[in-house]
């Protein structure tokens, strides 16, 4: 399995997209820092807000991108009949793509984190940083696995990059709504964001721990969600070879 997943970094490594969104991860903090500055805003608001929309807008849609290069370049480039005659299961194969965007998902969290605590550190106020770098990382695991769905069908269409972005950015625009409407609608992203708020503010909730998620409802959404999608696109995957 480890073989695979260096594989997949293989293909990866001449892909400008990775360096871009790294770039991206770090650049995206500084306008919130600038305006928390100006209007004197503690790094509470700073950590909360880029966590917001770095975490279940941006995150959501890139990861939907990386998948579709992951899944899409084999289709391609011909490849993919190749890659069925060696004696690897589809099963191990799409693990591999998995683990793959979760080590990135990781990444790009650290980035994230990095940038927001020099942005706090320019704004003189910085506080509980083992625990927010361990909270943004174990986000950024559970909105990978929350975005399972959309890997499944990434993989499985043939329609290419610029389907996967729009599938992806709907699918995280549509949870976002789902927040901010104090919906009880529930998708496997903002199960996410509703177990994650409460853990990213240190303010009052005024009210809402009822609507709020707890961690066993949340991570029940999340197994469901990884062995329904990962169960569907081996299954699929298999048809397809046949």
């Amino acid at each position: 399995m480890l073989e695979l997943v260096f594989c997949e970094f293989l293909k990866l490594k001449r892909r400008k997209f990775i360096i871009l969104t790294i770039f991206a991860a770090i650049l995206f903090p500084i306008p919130m820092t600038i305006f928390a500055a100006r209007s004197n805003l503690g790094f509470n608001w700073l950590y909360l807000n880029i966590g917001v929309f770095g975490y279940f807008l941006l995150l959501p849609t890139v990861l939907g991108i990386l998948s579709s290069i992951l899944f899409y370049t084999e289709k391609a480039n011909g490849t993919q009949k190749n890659i069925s005659t060696v004696p690897v299961s589809p099963a191990s194969l799409i693990i591999a793509k998995v683990i793959t965007v979760l080590i990135f998902s990781v990444v790009y969290s650290l980035a994230t984190n990095g940038a927001t605590l020099i942005g706090g550190l320019i704004i003189g106020n910085v506080n509980h940083v083992v625990n927010r770098l361990f909270m943004g990382i174990l986000i950024s695991l559970m909105v990978a696995i929350s975005i399972l769905p959309i890997i499944a069908i990434v993989s499985l269409s043939k329609k290419g990059y610029v389907f996967s972005i729009i599938v992806s950015f709907v699918y995280a625009s549509a949870s976002f709504a789902f927040v901010f409407a104090m919906s009880n609608v529930l998708s496997p992203l903002s199960a996410v964001f509703r177990w994650a708020l409460p853990h990213m503010t240190t303010g009052p909730t005024y009210g809402l721990d009822d609507w709020f998620l707890s961690s066993p409802a949340c991570i029940g959404v999340l197994i469901i969600t990884a062995i329904a999608s990962l169960s569907l696109s081996i299954i699929l995957t298999k048809k397809q070879e046949i």
